[in-house]
């Protein structure tokens, strides 16, 4: 799919495999995100003939192709690269494939199965009726075995591949979740420490305009060289702390740059969606509902027990008999024996003494069923704990924001009035420059509460509705 235009292409293909998740790639396997990729400097015909080429080059896959008219990454974008990209989604994705194999490992057990044996030999042997006394003769055995599916062990296998692939995928979709908060985390983080630097740098603008004004007022007589001295402290606060602002900017930008992998220092645009913030639309019962209903975590215990509750019926039938038949050509030089000996047989193989092998093989699979079993309630348990907290770190994060929204108002009032009473007079330049402080602390508080709101929100919905990209929080 290509849309937009402009000077910067984002290219993604995707093998479909398995389920599909709500992006609409498969669960199972994921390839190939080509990078953002600069064409400005090339001509609107080699624009079109790379554009060719990235189609050319998955023309056997499914394509999902953005064009980005600014270059300017939502977060619906982060966490897609995120996914597609981070070593840790795609180690994930190499251990599904292997759950896969597993079920087609198991299946392939109920299928037709046929081997072949051949053994030849040379024997020395003695006549009981010479002649000859003792001879020496070469003999080959041909066999083609077809073992015999007797009871259900097969079909217990599969059940147990079946469960742990569920799993496998549960688990998959669960560090999906945990990967796209990883990048929606960085990403209102990078968009937190960038407006505080912003605001650092307007706090260290007015503080150096309050000592250019308190140089003229001195120079004019106005004021003593004491309130010059004392309009130098806030610039030199505020230089620090805008140095220090800038650096987290930076590193919140490399942090990101990281989960999307791609160099630490590459530049950055992102979207800012953080949007109005407001109470969500469902009650904390509701939440916790939805949460256990939509928990992978939760799904991928359940699933784990039913392959635990298929390894252990497996394990139970360690003293089942093996049968096969079997198709015997002998061919032998034996003089005082058949020529050529053709045989079918039924063969029964019955295990009479493992040492305890078998015994122990169900103990263990007890034990691992008793403790799945426990764990679905450790993951019910985790995942109200879970959203009940992220329910209530939103609920509180809004009265936050709406009470810094209300003191950087006050603030910013407070200063306007104790800066014109300073102007006239009226106060003193240190009132001017607590005010001025103030201001400063309320404005960076807000800014700090606003996304931390947001970043809140994201966690609580993508945990209520079990899957990352669903940005109800700015809907």
């Amino acid at each position: 799919m290509l849309s937009g235009t402009g000077t910067s292409i984002v290219c993604t293909y995707v093998r479909f495999r398995g389920q599909h998740n709500a992006l609409g790639f498969s669960s199972a396997t994921r390839t190939g995100w080509l990078q953002l990729i600069d064409v400005s400097k090339y001509t609107w015909s080699a624009v079109g003939g790379l554009l060719v080429g990235c189609l050319a080059a998955v023309a056997c896959s499914p394509v999902y192709c953005q064009i980005s008219a600014s270059g300017n990454l939502t977060l619906k974008d982060i966490i897609s690269q995120t996914l597609m990209s981070n070593p840790a989604s795609l180690a994930s994705g190499e251990q599904l494939r292997q759950a896969e194999s597993a079920v087609r490992a198991a299946q392939a057990q109920q299928h037709f199965q046929l081997s072949f044996n051949s053994a030849a030999g040379v024997s020395n042997a003695d006549v009981i009726q010479p002649p000859p006394s003792r001879e020496t003769f070469g003999a080959i055995q041909n066999t083609l075995t077809i073992p015999l599916l007797i009871g259900p062990k097969a079909a217990d296998n599969v059940n147990e591949a079946t469960g742990s692939l569920s799993a496998a995928q549960a688990s998959y979709r669960s560090s999906e979740l945990a990967l796209a908060g990883k990048a929606a985390s960085a990403y209102f983080d990078l968009l937190k420490k960038r407006d505080l630097a912003s605001v650092t740098q307007e706090n260290l603008d007015t503080a150096n305009q309050e000592l250019k004004d308190a140089q003229q007022r001195n120079n004019a007589g106005d004021i003593p060289e004491l309130d010059v001295l004392q309009a130098q402290v806030p610039v030199s606060s505020d230089q620090a702390t805008f140095l220090q602002a800038q650096a987290d900017a930076e590193v919140a930008q490399e942090t990101l740059n990281d989960l999307l992998g791609r160099p630490l220092d590459a530049p950055l645009a992102v979207v800012d969606e953080t949007g109005a913030q407001q109470s969500p639309n469902y009650s904390i019962e509701d939440a916790r509902t939805r949460a256990l209903a939509a928990s992978a975590d939760v799904s991928a215990a359940v699933a784990q027990v039913s392959s635990d509750e298929a390894a252990l019926d497996a394990a139970k039938r360690f003293a089942d008999p093996a049968v096969s038949l079997q198709a015997i050509d002998l061919r032998s030089r034996d003089v005082t024996s058949f020529s050529r000996e053709d045989t079918l047989q039924a063969s029964v193989t019955l295990p009479i003494d493992d040492g305890g092998l078998g015994k122990a093989t169900v103990d263990s699979a007890a034990e691992a069923l008793e403790q799945a079993r426990r764990e679905v309630e450790m993951a019910r348990r985790a995942t109200l704990t879970s959203v009940s907290s992220a329910y209530i770190t939103v609920q509180s994060s809004l009265a936050e924001v709406a009470a810094t929204a209300e003191a950087q108002e006050i603030a910013q009032k407070t200063y306007d009035k104790t800066r014109l009473g300073y102007e006239n007079g009226l106060y003193p330049l240190v009132d001017a420059i607590t005010a001025e402080n103030a201001l400063a602390q309320a404005r960076s508080a807000a800014v700090e509460s606003l996304y931390d709101a947001a970043s809140a929100r994201y966690i609580l919905d993508s945990t209520v509705n079990g899957y990352p990209l669903d940005l109800a929080w700015n809907k």
